[in-house]
């Protein structure tokens, strides 16, 4: 339940399966320590916090799963919530991540559900790719955050896709109904909406509470986080455009729809009115009316209805009602 990775610009440790105790007794000073905790729980969470020491209103958090992304800084360690999300088969899942970050070693507690957004991140410090060994703490939690981040951004670039294709699918067909997909768009976008703003609001308090804390290098690495989020809040605004964009067209169709039902219907009944005029005429069972007595009576009227028919035909089309 418990992954501790170790590492400096020349040396990498990775050991899974450690108790509590032998998380803590394994803390090397000289190197960067990252512990994860796939399971945060209570009794695991009591433990580590008497071993290192954290502070019991964040042990209290840190079971508590279901509130928002919240940042707390205390005198010797710091802390973020916040949720990870993942996107599988266009559903969207949520696991409750938190982050404790003290001396040289940063501790994650996850809620044990299978994956995470961090195997790249693992898979980079493993191989020593580019400056990630050789940096401070707070370089590893720039990446942590960024991963999360990441996430968020490729979920909302997932939802743009959606909706464009959905775009596409309604321009090529009319009759495609779209409010249950829209509904379905709206409820995860505001989803991550909900989560994104506290969670912006939590790193930017961060950012201000620490400035004296983190090495002037990594607040660069730290703003490229900022450009994200506010990636983030501007896909909510696009988002929202694109979805009334989408309905108003799907409006658009049922109208365009219902208006060509209205013409067709239109013309069938300018085609039949004078036809039914001319045969309630001679449908009147009067006494005195000489066509009924004209031997080609008959089809005289039946020449009327058919001249009048073809007429009616001629001026609908010319007017391109048909």
């Amino acid at each position: 339940m418990i992954h501790l990775i170790q590492y400096n610009s020349s040396e990498f440790r990775s050991t899974y399966n450690l108790t509590e105790a032998e998380a803590a007794a394994a803390i090397n000073t000289s190197m960067i320590n990252w512990i994860d905790v796939d399971k945060a729980e209570k009794n695991l969470v009591e433990e580590m916090g008497r071993l290192f020491e954290i502070h019991p209103l964040i042990l209290e958090d840190i079971l508590e799963i279901d509130h928002l992304p919240k940042f707390e800084a205390f005198e010797d360690h710091i802390f973020l919530s916040m949720k990870m999300l993942r996107l599988d088969r266009e559903e969207i899942s949520q696991e409750h991540l938190n982050i404790v970050l003290k001396d040289q070693t940063i501790i994650t507690f996850q809620e044990g559900i299978q994956g995470d957004v961090f195997d790249l991140l693992r898979l980079r410090l493993s191989k020593g790719k580019g400056l990630i060994r050789k940096n401070s703490i707070e370089h590893l939690l720039y990446h942590c955050l960024d991963a999360v981040v990441d996430s968020y951004l490729q979920i909302a670039e997932s939802l743009r896709d959606r909706m464009e294709l959905m775009e596409g699918k309604l321009i090529k067909d009319s009759k495609f109904n779209v409010p249950d997909e829209v509904m379905s768009l709206k409820k995860q976008i505001n989803l991550i909406r909900r989560l994104t703003i506290p969670f912006w609001d939590a790193f930017r308090q961060m950012q201000t509470e620490c400035r004296d804390i983190f090495h002037r290098g990594s607040k660069v690495y730290f703003q490229d986080i900022s450009d994200h989020f506010r990636s983030l809040l501007s896909f909510f605004d696009t988002s929202r455009e694109m979805l009334r964009d989408i309905l108003d067209l799907y409006q658009t169709n049922i109208n365009n729809e219902m208006n060509r039902a209205v013409k067709t219907l239109t013309v069938v009944s300018a085609i039949f009115i004078p036809l039914t005029f001319v045969a309630g005429v001679y449908g009147m069972n009067f006494d005195f009316m000489p066509e009924l007595h004209y031997r080609w009576g008959y089809p005289l009227v039946w020449g009327v209805m058919g001249i009048t028919t073809l007429v009616l035909i001629y001026v609908l089309k010319r007017k391109k009602w048909l």
